[in-house]
Protein backbone atom coordinates (compact mmCIF):
# COMPACT_ATOMS: atom_id res chain seq x y z
CA UNK A 1 0.00 0.00 0.00
CA UNK A 2 1.33 3.47 -0.92
CA UNK A 3 0.76 5.93 1.95
CA UNK A 4 3.47 8.47 1.17
CA UNK A 5 0.83 10.88 -0.16
CA UNK A 6 -1.81 10.13 2.50
CA UNK A 7 -3.49 13.00 4.33
CA UNK A 8 -5.31 12.72 7.65
CA UNK A 9 -8.56 12.40 5.70
CA UNK A 10 -7.15 9.51 3.62
CA UNK A 11 -6.17 7.60 6.76
CA UNK A 12 -9.65 8.15 8.27
CA UNK A 13 -11.37 6.87 5.15
CA UNK A 14 -9.04 3.88 4.64
CA UNK A 15 -11.06 0.78 5.71
CA UNK A 16 -7.97 -1.27 6.63
CA UNK A 17 -6.55 1.56 8.78
CA UNK A 18 -9.90 1.97 10.57
CA UNK A 19 -10.17 -1.78 11.15
CA UNK A 20 -6.62 -1.83 12.57
CA UNK A 21 -7.33 1.06 14.98
CA UNK A 22 -10.61 -0.42 16.26
CA UNK A 23 -9.74 -4.14 16.13
CA UNK A 24 -5.92 -4.59 16.15
CA UNK A 25 -4.17 -7.95 16.00
CA UNK A 26 -0.57 -9.13 15.69
CA UNK A 27 -0.63 -9.35 11.90
CA UNK A 28 -2.17 -5.89 11.33
CA UNK A 29 0.15 -4.32 13.93
CA UNK A 30 3.24 -5.63 12.15
CA UNK A 31 1.81 -4.62 8.76
CA UNK A 32 1.16 -0.99 9.76
CA UNK A 33 4.39 -0.77 11.77
CA UNK A 34 6.40 -1.60 8.64
CA UNK A 35 4.42 0.92 6.56
CA UNK A 36 4.97 3.72 9.10
CA UNK A 37 8.68 2.88 9.47
CA UNK A 38 9.01 3.27 5.70
CA UNK A 39 7.04 6.54 5.82
CA UNK A 40 8.00 8.26 9.11
CA UNK A 41 6.76 11.62 7.79
CA UNK A 42 3.18 10.25 7.88
CA UNK A 43 3.25 9.63 11.65
CA UNK A 44 1.43 12.86 12.59
CA UNK A 45 -1.36 12.31 10.00
CA UNK A 46 -1.82 8.72 11.17
CA UNK A 47 -1.96 9.82 14.82
CA UNK A 48 -4.60 12.49 14.05
CA UNK A 49 -6.63 9.98 12.01
CA UNK A 50 -6.54 7.47 14.88
CA UNK A 51 -7.93 10.10 17.27
CA UNK A 52 -10.75 10.96 14.83
CA UNK A 53 -11.71 7.30 14.33
CA UNK A 54 -11.82 6.70 18.09
CA UNK A 55 -14.04 9.76 18.58
CA UNK A 56 -16.42 8.53 15.89
CA UNK A 57 -16.57 5.07 17.43
CA UNK A 58 -19.50 4.44 19.78
CA UNK A 59 -17.44 2.14 21.96
CA UNK A 60 -16.19 3.29 25.36
CA UNK A 61 -12.69 4.68 25.05
CA UNK A 62 -9.82 4.11 27.51
CA UNK A 63 -9.85 6.45 30.46
CA UNK A 64 -6.15 7.35 30.02
CA UNK A 65 -5.11 9.76 27.30
CA UNK A 66 -2.36 9.04 24.75
CA UNK A 67 -0.03 11.46 26.59
CA UNK A 68 -0.66 9.71 29.92
CA UNK A 69 -0.02 6.28 28.36
CA UNK A 70 3.21 7.53 26.77
CA UNK A 71 4.48 9.02 30.06
CA UNK A 72 3.59 5.85 31.99
CA UNK A 73 5.47 3.58 29.59
CA UNK A 74 8.45 5.94 29.60
CA UNK A 75 8.59 5.71 33.41
CA UNK A 76 8.39 1.91 33.26
CA UNK A 77 11.12 1.77 30.61
CA UNK A 78 13.37 3.99 32.74
CA UNK A 79 12.89 1.67 35.70
CA UNK A 80 13.66 -1.40 33.60
CA UNK A 81 16.82 0.22 32.20
CA UNK A 82 18.08 1.03 35.68
CA UNK A 83 17.57 -2.49 37.04
CA UNK A 84 18.29 -4.62 33.96
CA UNK A 85 21.26 -2.97 32.26
CA UNK A 86 23.09 -6.30 32.16
CA UNK A 87 20.31 -8.08 30.23
CA UNK A 88 20.76 -7.99 26.44
CA UNK A 89 17.78 -8.98 24.28
CA UNK A 90 18.18 -11.24 21.27
CA UNK A 91 18.86 -9.33 18.06
CA UNK A 92 16.58 -11.71 16.16
CA UNK A 93 13.59 -11.23 18.47
CA UNK A 94 10.55 -9.67 16.79
CA UNK A 95 8.57 -7.38 19.09
CA UNK A 96 4.86 -7.24 18.23
CA UNK A 97 3.11 -4.04 19.42
CA UNK A 98 -0.06 -4.53 21.46
CA UNK A 99 -2.31 -2.07 19.63
CA UNK A 100 -2.46 0.76 17.11
CA UNK A 101 -1.33 3.36 19.66
CA UNK A 102 1.82 1.45 20.61
CA UNK A 103 2.63 0.90 16.93
CA UNK A 104 2.34 4.62 16.23
CA UNK A 105 4.55 5.42 19.23
CA UNK A 106 7.20 2.97 17.95
CA UNK A 107 7.12 4.73 14.58
CA UNK A 108 7.68 8.10 16.26
CA UNK A 109 10.35 7.19 18.82
CA UNK A 110 13.69 5.41 18.17
CA UNK A 111 13.43 1.68 18.92
CA UNK A 112 14.97 1.05 22.35
CA UNK A 113 16.56 -2.16 23.59
CA UNK A 114 14.20 -2.13 26.56
CA UNK A 115 11.39 -3.39 24.36
CA UNK A 116 12.84 -6.90 24.48
CA UNK A 117 12.98 -7.39 28.27
CA UNK A 118 11.63 -10.51 29.93
CA UNK A 119 7.88 -10.82 30.60
CA UNK A 120 8.56 -11.75 34.21
CA UNK A 121 10.10 -8.37 34.90
CA UNK A 122 7.11 -6.63 33.32
CA UNK A 123 4.86 -8.53 35.67
CA UNK A 124 6.91 -7.34 38.64
CA UNK A 125 6.66 -3.72 37.48
CA UNK A 126 2.91 -4.10 36.94
CA UNK A 127 2.58 -5.55 40.44
CA UNK A 128 4.42 -2.58 41.94
CA UNK A 129 2.11 -0.16 40.14
CA UNK A 130 -1.02 -2.02 41.30
CA UNK A 131 0.15 -2.01 44.93
CA UNK A 132 1.02 1.70 44.75
CA UNK A 133 -2.35 2.64 43.28
CA UNK A 134 -4.13 0.43 45.84
CA UNK A 135 -2.36 2.00 48.84
CA UNK A 136 -3.12 5.48 47.51
CA UNK A 137 -6.79 4.61 47.12
CA UNK A 138 -7.04 3.16 50.66
CA UNK A 139 -5.32 6.21 52.14
CA UNK A 140 -7.69 8.62 50.40
CA UNK A 141 -10.70 6.48 51.42
CA UNK A 142 -9.84 6.40 55.14
CA UNK A 143 -8.31 9.84 55.70
CA UNK A 144 -9.79 12.18 53.11
CA UNK A 145 -13.03 14.12 53.32
CA UNK A 146 -15.77 12.61 51.16
CA UNK A 147 -16.02 14.15 47.72
CA UNK A 148 -19.50 14.97 46.51
CA UNK A 149 -19.70 14.79 42.73
CA UNK A 150 -21.97 17.32 41.13
CA UNK A 151 -23.66 15.84 38.09
CA UNK A 152 -24.58 18.44 35.56
CA UNK A 153 -26.05 17.78 32.15
CA UNK A 154 -24.77 20.25 29.56
CA UNK A 155 -27.53 22.06 27.76
CA UNK A 156 -27.16 21.76 24.00
CA UNK A 157 -28.95 24.44 22.03
CA UNK A 158 -30.46 22.83 18.94
CA UNK A 159 -31.39 24.83 15.85
CA UNK A 160 -33.94 23.72 13.24
CA UNK A 161 -34.43 25.29 9.83
CA UNK A 162 -37.49 24.38 7.75
CA UNK A 163 -38.25 25.53 4.21
CA UNK A 164 -41.82 25.81 3.06
CA UNK A 165 -42.86 24.53 -0.37
CA UNK A 166 -41.75 27.06 -2.97
CA UNK A 167 -38.94 28.43 -0.76
CA UNK A 168 -35.21 27.63 -0.69
CA UNK A 169 -32.86 28.73 2.08
CA UNK A 170 -29.14 29.58 2.18
CA UNK A 171 -27.50 28.90 5.57
CA UNK A 172 -24.03 29.54 7.00
CA UNK A 173 -23.23 27.29 9.98
CA UNK A 174 -21.08 28.25 12.97
CA UNK A 175 -17.98 26.57 11.47
CA UNK A 176 -18.32 28.50 8.20
CA UNK A 177 -19.85 25.60 6.24
CA UNK A 178 -22.54 26.67 3.76
CA UNK A 179 -25.83 24.86 3.11
CA UNK A 180 -28.51 25.35 0.46
CA UNK A 181 -31.72 23.80 1.78
CA UNK A 182 -34.23 22.76 -0.87
CA UNK A 183 -37.99 23.34 -0.67
CA UNK A 184 -39.96 21.17 1.75
CA UNK A 185 -36.84 20.20 3.72
CA UNK A 186 -35.52 20.59 7.27
CA UNK A 187 -32.05 20.72 8.84
CA UNK A 188 -31.42 20.28 12.58
CA UNK A 189 -28.05 20.75 14.33
CA UNK A 190 -26.31 21.96 17.48
CA UNK A 191 -25.98 25.75 17.37
CA UNK A 192 -22.21 25.83 18.00
CA UNK A 193 -21.39 22.17 17.27
CA UNK A 194 -19.43 19.99 19.70
CA UNK A 195 -15.71 20.22 20.37
CA UNK A 196 -14.87 17.00 18.52
CA UNK A 197 -17.57 16.65 15.85
CA UNK A 198 -20.04 18.44 13.60
CA UNK A 199 -23.35 16.65 13.09
CA UNK A 200 -26.51 17.70 11.24
CA UNK A 201 -29.80 15.89 10.64
CA UNK A 202 -31.49 16.27 7.27
CA UNK A 203 -34.99 15.56 6.02
CA UNK A 204 -35.41 16.35 2.34
CA UNK A 205 -32.59 17.70 0.19
CA UNK A 206 -29.59 19.96 0.75
CA UNK A 207 -26.29 20.88 -0.88
CA UNK A 208 -23.34 21.14 1.53
CA UNK A 209 -20.08 23.06 1.08
CA UNK A 210 -18.13 21.93 4.16
CA UNK A 211 -15.32 23.93 5.75
CA UNK A 212 -12.32 21.64 6.29
CA UNK A 213 -11.51 20.80 9.92
CA UNK A 214 -9.52 17.55 10.32
CA UNK A 215 -10.17 17.44 14.08
CA UNK A 216 -13.98 17.61 13.66
CA UNK A 217 -15.51 15.40 10.97
CA UNK A 218 -18.76 16.68 9.42
CA UNK A 219 -21.57 14.09 9.47
CA UNK A 220 -24.97 14.29 7.78
CA UNK A 221 -27.62 11.92 9.17
CA UNK A 222 -30.53 11.24 6.81
CA UNK A 223 -33.00 8.33 6.99
CA UNK A 224 -30.60 5.95 8.80
CA UNK A 225 -27.78 6.92 6.43
CA UNK A 226 -24.62 8.67 7.60
CA UNK A 227 -22.35 10.68 5.28
CA UNK A 228 -18.99 11.75 6.77
CA UNK A 229 -16.69 14.41 5.27
CA UNK A 230 -13.75 16.54 6.38
CA UNK A 231 -13.73 19.27 3.71
CA UNK A 232 -16.05 18.59 0.82
CA UNK A 233 -19.01 19.71 -1.31
CA UNK A 234 -21.80 17.21 -1.90
CA UNK A 235 -25.56 16.82 -2.31
CA UNK A 236 -27.83 14.64 -0.17
CA UNK A 237 -31.41 13.85 -1.18
CA UNK A 238 -33.49 11.95 1.37
CA UNK A 239 -37.24 12.41 0.94
CA UNK A 240 -39.69 10.10 2.66
CA UNK A 241 -40.68 7.19 0.44
CA UNK A 242 -37.76 7.66 -1.98
CA UNK A 243 -34.18 6.40 -2.15
CA UNK A 244 -31.35 8.24 -0.39
CA UNK A 245 -28.95 9.76 -2.93
CA UNK A 246 -25.48 11.11 -2.03
CA UNK A 247 -23.61 12.85 -4.88
CA UNK A 248 -20.03 14.08 -4.40
CA UNK A 249 -18.83 17.21 -6.22
CA UNK A 250 -15.43 17.81 -4.56
CA UNK A 251 -13.30 16.13 -1.87
CA UNK A 252 -14.12 12.70 -0.48
CA UNK A 253 -16.89 11.23 1.70
CA UNK A 254 -17.67 7.94 3.44
CA UNK A 255 -21.30 6.77 3.35
CA UNK A 256 -22.88 3.93 5.31
CA UNK A 257 -26.15 2.77 6.81
CA UNK A 258 -26.14 3.64 10.50
CA UNK A 259 -25.96 0.51 12.64
CA UNK A 260 -24.79 -1.66 9.72
CA UNK A 261 -21.65 -3.77 10.07
CA UNK A 262 -20.50 -3.27 6.46
CA UNK A 263 -17.55 -1.02 5.66
CA UNK A 264 -18.50 2.54 4.55
CA UNK A 265 -18.60 3.21 0.81
CA UNK A 266 -15.98 5.79 -0.26
CA UNK A 267 -17.00 8.27 -2.96
CA UNK A 268 -14.68 10.27 -5.20
CA UNK A 269 -15.67 13.43 -7.11
CA UNK A 270 -18.26 12.69 -9.80
CA UNK A 271 -19.55 9.56 -8.04
CA UNK A 272 -22.95 9.05 -6.45
CA UNK A 273 -24.45 6.44 -4.14
CA UNK A 274 -28.12 5.46 -4.31
CA UNK A 275 -29.49 3.63 -1.26
CA UNK A 276 -32.80 1.88 -1.92
CA UNK A 277 -34.09 1.44 1.62
CA UNK A 278 -37.16 -0.56 0.60
CA UNK A 279 -35.09 -3.14 -1.28
CA UNK A 280 -32.01 -2.79 1.00
CA UNK A 281 -29.84 -2.24 -2.06
CA UNK A 282 -26.88 0.12 -2.62
CA UNK A 283 -25.74 1.20 -6.10
CA UNK A 284 -22.63 3.30 -6.86
CA UNK A 285 -22.65 5.24 -10.16
CA UNK A 286 -21.49 8.41 -11.89
CA UNK A 287 -23.96 11.32 -11.98
CA UNK A 288 -25.03 14.26 -14.12
CA UNK A 289 -24.14 17.41 -12.14
CA UNK A 290 -26.85 19.49 -13.86
CA UNK A 291 -29.47 16.90 -13.02
CA UNK A 292 -28.42 16.55 -9.37
CA UNK A 293 -27.57 20.10 -8.29
CA UNK A 294 -29.38 22.10 -10.98
CA UNK A 295 -31.99 22.98 -8.35
CA UNK A 296 -29.41 25.20 -6.62
CA UNK A 297 -29.33 27.34 -9.80
CA UNK A 298 -33.13 27.47 -10.29
CA UNK A 299 -33.17 24.64 -12.83
CA UNK A 300 -35.94 22.02 -12.90
CA UNK A 301 -34.57 19.04 -14.82
CA UNK A 302 -36.52 15.87 -15.44
CA UNK A 303 -34.74 12.99 -17.18
CA UNK A 304 -37.01 9.97 -17.38
CA UNK A 305 -38.20 10.95 -13.90
CA UNK A 306 -41.04 8.81 -12.44
CA UNK A 307 -44.34 10.69 -12.14
CA UNK A 308 -44.56 10.54 -8.29
CA UNK A 309 -41.10 12.08 -7.93
CA UNK A 310 -41.88 14.79 -10.52
CA UNK A 311 -45.11 15.64 -8.66
CA UNK A 312 -43.17 15.96 -5.40
CA UNK A 313 -40.63 18.28 -7.09
CA UNK A 314 -43.33 20.55 -8.53
CA UNK A 315 -45.33 20.68 -5.29
CA UNK A 316 -42.24 21.67 -3.29
CA UNK A 317 -40.97 24.08 -5.94
CA UNK A 318 -44.20 26.04 -6.42
CA UNK A 319 -46.02 25.43 -3.13
CA UNK A 320 -49.06 23.76 -4.70
CA UNK A 321 -51.06 20.56 -4.30
CA UNK A 322 -51.37 18.38 -7.39
CA UNK A 323 -54.21 15.90 -7.92
CA UNK A 324 -54.03 13.23 -10.64
CA UNK A 325 -57.01 11.76 -12.49
CA UNK A 326 -57.17 8.77 -14.85
CA UNK A 327 -53.50 8.03 -14.23
CA UNK A 328 -52.23 5.36 -16.70
CA UNK A 329 -51.50 1.85 -15.44
CA UNK A 330 -48.07 1.95 -17.06
CA UNK A 331 -45.34 3.97 -15.37
CA UNK A 332 -45.18 7.58 -16.59
CA UNK A 333 -41.66 9.02 -17.07
CA UNK A 334 -41.16 12.75 -17.61
CA UNK A 335 -38.29 14.62 -19.31
CA UNK A 336 -37.66 18.34 -19.72
CA UNK A 337 -35.43 21.28 -18.69
CA UNK A 338 -36.83 24.52 -17.26
CA UNK A 339 -35.04 27.45 -15.64
CA UNK A 340 -36.92 29.97 -13.54
CA UNK A 341 -40.20 29.22 -15.35
CA UNK A 342 -43.76 29.54 -14.09
CA UNK A 343 -45.67 26.40 -13.15
CA UNK A 344 -48.01 26.93 -16.11
CA UNK A 345 -45.07 27.01 -18.55
CA UNK A 346 -43.56 23.87 -17.02
CA UNK A 347 -46.83 21.95 -17.32
CA UNK A 348 -47.31 23.22 -20.89
CA UNK A 349 -43.88 21.86 -21.75
CA UNK A 350 -44.65 18.44 -20.26
CA UNK A 351 -48.25 17.82 -21.25
CA UNK A 352 -47.73 16.82 -24.89
CA UNK A 353 -45.16 14.09 -24.24
CA UNK A 354 -47.00 12.81 -21.15
CA UNK A 355 -50.45 13.26 -22.75
CA UNK A 356 -52.40 15.12 -20.09
CA UNK A 357 -54.46 18.30 -19.63
CA UNK A 358 -54.35 20.51 -16.56
CA UNK A 359 -55.94 23.46 -14.82
CA UNK A 360 -54.52 25.64 -12.05
CA UNK A 361 -56.83 27.03 -9.34
CA UNK A 362 -54.68 29.10 -6.95
CA UNK A 363 -52.74 26.47 -4.96
CA UNK A 364 -54.59 23.48 -6.42
CA UNK A 365 -53.55 21.82 -9.66
CA UNK A 366 -55.63 19.14 -11.40
CA UNK A 367 -54.01 16.90 -14.02
CA UNK A 368 -56.19 14.73 -16.25
CA UNK A 369 -54.49 12.04 -18.35
CA UNK A 370 -55.95 11.11 -21.74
Amino acid sequence: MEISNYTTEDFVLDPSFKKWVLHPNAASNLYWEELLQKNPSKYQEAREARAIILRLSTKIQPSMSDTELTNLWQEINSSMQATSAAQIPSKNAKVIPLNAFSTLERSRLPTASTLGLLDSFRLRVAGILIVAFGLGFLYSWFFSDPIVLEHTTPVVAMVEHRTLPGVKSHLTLSDGSQVILNSGSSLTYSKNFEADRREVYLQGEAFFNVTKDSSRPFAVHSMDTKTVALGTSFNVKAYEGESVDVSLVTGKVAVNREGAINEPVILNPGEALTIDIAKDRIVKTDFDADLVIGWTKKWIIFKKTPLPEAVRVLENWYGVKIKLAQQPVDQVLLSGRFQDETLENVLEGLKFSARFDFNIDNENVNILFH
